[in-house]
């Protein structure tokens, strides 16, 4: 009788790892279901420990206003020219100025505190203009207040525009005086001009004084239309010193950069609490046997 000789390795039956793994998660299902107050407690504990984090929690706010700072232009407006308001950093020069922050603070209504490290200034993206000519820089502030920090923004703003519009202001008040005194030239002259035309028509003049009346009147006829022009020319510059060589305040507004919300908050909470539920659900029966052991 012949001895049976072993099977080689290669064509013993391999086990059924698809049977093994079907099993394992059954029993890891049948263990959640055993155990499922498990998961329930952590979703509800992660729903009441998120909301009173989202309760306690502190909401930052931005506020961001935008200035342009003013493109000056030469007396008589052919060319511009560099002056403090050609430079955008020189606005975080300003608005980190120990005066500025007070100044700011007191119209918004803050301590100071509140104002130092939460300011900041950069230019706009996308409104860079060519070399010599002025971008939009926005003014940024942070903090718990939304009104308050706009107040701020907004009064560091206006500092800015007064600290770097010497030039401009200096122009303006110039041109508008200029234009005080064409006015009162004119009114001189019209009522000389309503003078000469009157005596003119009296017939008790005689020929000579009816001429010299009348070249007296063509002189002033034509000193009225020069300051005419010059009156002109002086409020077109006007108005190109204010609607361009002077700064403004192009937008302001107020917007919660905080990335969590409450909802937010309470969900991720959940979801974390709902996890540890189920870790411990999985863990109850080797840690069970570990502690009976």
């Amino acid at each position: 009788m012949t001895p049976s000789t072993p099977q080689p390795r290669a064509q013993r039956e391999a086990p059924d790892l698809d049977a093994e793994r079907e099993i394992d998660l059954r029993s890891y299902l049948n263990t959640l279901v055993l155990r499922w107050w498990l998961p329930a407690a952590g979703l509800v504990g992660g729903v009441a420990i998120g909301f009173l984090i989202s309760l306690s929690g502190n909401q930052v706010w931005t506020a961001k206003t935008t200035i342009y700072l003013g493109q000056p232009l030469s007396p008589t407006g052919a060319v511009q020219i560099q002056s403090p308001a050609t430079n955008p950093s020189v606005v975080g020069t300003i608005i980190h100025s120990h005066g500025a922050l007070v100044a700011a603070a007191r119209q918004a209504g803050l301590p100071v505190s509140k104002l130092n490290g939460h300011v900041s200034s950069k230019p706009v993206s996308g409104a860079l203009t060519k070399l010599g000519q002025t971008p939009l820089v926005q003014i940024s502030v942070t903090g718990s207040s939304p009104r308050k920090i706009q107040l701020a923004a907004n009064a560091l703003a206006r500092i800015v525009i007064k600290n770097t519009s010497h030039y401009v202001s200096t122009k303006i008040t110039s041109l508008k005086s200029q234009l005080d005194g064409y006015a009162t030239t004119l009114g001189t002259i019209d009522r000389t001009i309503a003078g000469l035309t009157k005596g003119a028509g009296s017939s008790g003049l005689s020929t000579t004084d009816r001429l010299i009346a009348s070249i007296e009147l063509s002189s002033l006829t034509l000193q009225r239309s020069q300051v005419v022009d010059s009156q002109a020319t002086a409020r077109q510059l006007l108005q190109v010193a204010q609607g361009v060589e002077l700064g403004q305040v192009q937008a302001s507004g107020v917007t919660k950069t905080t990335a969590k919300s409450r909802r937010n908050t309470v969900i991720v909470a959940a979801l974390l609490g709902l996890l540890l539920g189920i870790f411990a659900a999985l863990l109850w029966d080797p840690v069970a046997r570990v502690v009976r052991r």
